[in-house]
């Protein structure tokens, strides 16, 4: 796998603030970003015959 797919996958997951980029020296560190709440599937509505 090349260093160019790696990073530009990363550099798209920043994009979405889905990872963070943080730099120490010369050296470049990728964290996942953290959610506040879980992703839940769409709620399925009823029909109700009245």
């Amino acid at each position: 796998m090349k260093t160019t797919v790696v990073r530009t996958t990363l550099e798209g997951l920043v994009a979405k603030s889905h990872a963070h980029r943080t730099k120490q020296g010369s050296s470049v560190f990728y964290t996942t970003a953290a959610t506040s709440e879980p992703a839940t599937a769409e709620p399925q509505q009823e029909a109700v015959a009245g």
